[in-house]
């Protein structure tokens, strides 16, 4: 059985340690997003993280792993492909099924807590 830890990771959404993480320049649709993440936990294996994730207004496309998301500043509308969009304000909290592909049109800068599960651990890559 693994060890467990008992150390409790905090940061404020607003204020964690984020680092760039890139949107693909070819999923970018229009504006200038700039997306930054800290990863707060993950497995070794990469399957279950979380973290925060800042991302400034743009309009893109993302592949999401499954996740639940809260978002704490900001306003985005997310539009699955061959779905209806869905607009998630500060307060809001959601959930985006794994393989989800869709059309991110964020207005307002977005922060948001996150918890992930990727069936592949192919995002994260091992640890």
């Amino acid at each position: 059985m693994p060890e467990l830890t008992t150390q409790i990771t905090k940061y404020s959404v607003r204020d964690a340690p984020v680092v760039p993480a890139p949107i693909p320049p070819e999923d970018i649709i229009s504006g200038e997003p700039e997306s930054t993440m800290a990863i707060l936990w993950r497995t070794d294996d990469g399957k279950l993280y979380n973290g925060v994730w800042h991302c400034t207004p743009g309009v893109f496309m993302l592949s999401s792993p499954g996740e639940t998301v809260t978002l704490i500043d900001g306003d985005v509308t997310i539009t699955p492909d061959g779905g209806e969009p869905v607009t998630v304000r500060a307060g809001d909290v959601a959930y985006i099924p794994e393989g989800t592909r869709a059309r991110w049109e964020v207005r307002e800068t977005v922060r948001k807590g996150f918890h992930s599960y990727d069936s592949t651990g192919a995002l994260l890559g091992p640890a």
